[in-house]
């Protein structure tokens, strides 16, 4: 093994197969997240590398891995696992990874929840070296006596988007999974996360490794440059005239007008929204214009679909993709030089992460535009800005001792394992980071409802637990916390191709024969609803006043210091008004100190301005303003989500009891 120094090239360090391949890509100069993961990685640390969207951070610790396995002898079943939260991703990796499959002599295959049978059985039969799979494949393949044994083997896994699972329960999930693949193997594995930028990463690393393991933490940050312009496109004459063919606003006409004059001045764009009915709904508006090079993309069209726009957008068919988060993490969607996000990004990372990936290579300015169509709106889309320059990213909340995915988990480990005692089970769950505080006590309250439920049996008091003929069916039926939504299938007659899902509430409320909704941004008729599936029949159409579905799926939460930033922001400019007493002078002033435009700054100005002429206390980041009209209350609280959320259910227990208020 070569010795690395500092004035070497790291990739001397990787075995001879692995560096004639480079050689023949043509890399000879490794990037800094390769310069900086390699050696630790080579050395089987723990590694959490942190570095921007490509950046080459995913050969950064695959060529390390790759190195030290192909040198092992005797290798037999699953050595390495890679889980990312996308089944796209997946499909993504295998097509990157196929090329040093073939040159090493690895096997590499995925595995997801719609295989075929056929091919889950040949898996189980001959195991390959790597798999790439999602969290919740692999609870499914943990308890399989099969997939167990080949498991037993693994030595190295790595996870992928790292920012986007800590956050979530998913992410919690797949903490305890590891726990159990640790208990599987008998013994340690190498652990390798991948992120984007996080505002606390020594948390997130102990995240991936565990409580009570080591981690390396490798910050791969480059002197990326980023561009963010706000714009509040003000209507013009002709806009008028757009309103009235689009059925629309002349405000909304000179949003879906402007957002066109960007597309069509950049070679490929990316459109973020915050929804998938504002993905529709800008989708048809942009069909309407017959611009046929603009598709949507989001998580209700079929996986054909968003395969084909992928593949469109990258051959330069489409010019433009309007898409939820479904884009936001490293797909590979080709070249694009150009995001545009339609109204405020609601959160500073989010924001980061999808203008990063326009200039997706290190070298090019990563460029954004937010098109903001309200004062508040664009006040936020300001905040955001400003933090993203100062680099003021909201820190990954991770969940801690979530009990419903703590029922889940002691259900798959009884499992794996036929029974287990008490304590036993509790040591398991400690060692998963978000569960390093469990009590006894707690898990011995969610063990004891899950024997109330039948689900498991506690025996010999309280000491030790069996599973029942339930806890198969409970296991499986419950593998991912990704909220439920029964999906019905879209097919369109004309091509026999699935189109994409709908959704609960829209079926029971508005699902009819002769219906006209839109999806893809474009309009279709239902002609069939098939009983026993729900499968619901269309053909194309045209009709202008086809309703948006509506689709289960949170929007983005605001966090608390943007909220913050956006209340500073409205007090300062109250300032500037009392002191210049003109808002053209004040929109002047505020333009230069906040490097923007004036005319962004003129309704959101003008609005404080009429306000404050009112004698009205204006709300800020310290200034709560209770509104009072009629029979309603509004409270105006710079809080975000989280903290508002909250106060909207204290508010709500208390003023119900006296029966003042009946929903908030």
């Amino acid at each position: 093994m070569h010795k690395y120094t500092s004035n070497s090239n790291v990739f001397d360090l990787l075995d001879k197969p692995i560096r004639d391949a480079l050689a023949e890509l043509g890399f000879s100069e490794p990037t800094l997240p390769q310069v900086m993961a390699i050696p630790p990685i080579l050395a089987e640390e723990n590694v959490l590398l942190i570095a921007p969207t490509g950046s080459g951070k995913t050969e950064a610790v695959l060529l390390p891995i790759f190195s030290n396995f192909i040198q092992q002898n005797g290798k037999k079943g699953i050595s390495i696992v890679y889980i990312t939260p996308l089944r796209a991703l997946n499909r993504d990796m295998l097509k990157r990874l196929s090329f040093w499959a073939s040159k090493l002599g690895i096997s590499i295959e995925v595995r997801h929840s719609d295989m075929e049978i056929k091919l889950r059985r040949r898996q189980a039969l001959f195991p390959p070296d790597m798999l790439v799979t999602t969290p919740e494949t692999l609870q499914a393949i943990l308890p399989g006596s099969r997939m167990r044994q080949h498991l037993s083997q693994v030595k190295y896994v790595i996870v992928d988007e790292v920012h986007e699972l800590a956050s979530s329960k998913r992410g919690v999930q797949l903490t305890i999974a590891l726990e159990r693949l640790y208990e599987i193997a008998r013994r340690e594995f190498q652990r390798i996360g991948l992120s984007a930028t996080v505002a606390n990463p020594e948390k997130v690393a102990k995240f991936i490794a565990g409580t009570y393991r080591s981690v390396k933490v490798v910050e791969a940050t480059l002197p990326k440059g980023y561009r963010y312009l706000v714009e509040t496109p003000s209507p013009q004459e002709d806009d008028y005239d757009l309103a009235g063919k689009l059925r629309t606003s002349p405000e909304a006409a000179a949003r879906i007008k402007r957002i066109t004059e960007l597309v069509d001045t950049h070679k490929s764009t990316l459109i973020f929204v915050n929804s998938r009915q504002n993905a529709e709904m800008l989708g048809h508006k942009f069909n309407q214009l017959k611009r046929f090079d603009i598709a949507v993309h989001h998580g209700s069209l079929s996986k054909e679909e968003r395969a084909k726009i992928e593949d469109e957008f990258k051959s330069g068919t489409l010019k433009a993709i309007i898409c939820t988060s479904t884009l936001e993490l490293g797909i590979d969607i080709g070249n694009v030089d150009l995001v545009i996000q339609y109204l405020s990004p609601r959160q500073v990372s989010s924001l980061i992460q999808r203008v990063g990936r326009s200039g997706h290579s290190l070298d090019r300015l990563s460029e954004g535009v937010i098109v903001t169509a309200y004062p508040d709106d664009t006040l936020e889309s300001m905040a955001a800005v400003r933090s993203a320059y100062k680099h003021g990213l909201e820190p990954v909340l991770i969940h801690e001792d979530a009990l419903d995915v703590l029922a889940h988990q002691a259900a798959g480990i009884l499992l794996d394992k036929g029974n287990i005692e008490l304590k036993t089970l509790l040591d398991i769950l400690k060692r998963a980071y978000p569960y390093r505080n469990l009590t006894e006590d707690k898990l011995l309250n969610v063990v004891d409802y899950l024997d109330w439920l039948n689900e498991l049996r506690i025996e010999e008091e309280g000491k030790v637990l069996r599973r029942t003929q339930k806890t198969r069916r409970y296991y499986y039926e419950n593998l991912s916390m990704i909220p439920d939504e029964k999906r019905y299938p879209i097919v369109n007659i004309i091509s026999d191709r699935k189109i994409g899902t709908l959704g609960d509430e829209f079926m029971a409320l508005r699902v009819r024969v002769g219906l006209n909704f839109i999806c893809r941004g474009k309009v279709w008729r239902i002609v069939q609803i098939e009983d026993e599936t729900g499968t619901v029949y269309v053909v194309p159409s045209e009709d202008p006043l086809a309703a948006i579905p509506g689709w289960d799926g949170e929007m983005l939460p605001v966090p608390f210091n943007l909220a913050q930033e956006t209340g500073k922001m409205r007090e300062r400019i109250a300032k500037e008004l009392k002191k210049t007493g003109k808002a053209e002078v004040a929109v002047e002033k505020l333009a230069e100190e906040l490097a923007t435009d004036k005319s962004t700054l003129v309704k959101a100005v003008g609005e404080i301005d009429e306000h404050l002429q009112q004698g009205v206390p204006l709300p800020t980041h310290n200034y709560v303003l209770l509104e009072v009209f009629d029979k309603y209350v509004i409270i105006h609280a710079c809080f975000g989500e989280i903290v508002n959320r909250t106060l909207g259910c204290i508010f709500d227990a208390i003023l119900s009891d006296r029966e003042l208020i009946t929903g908030w």
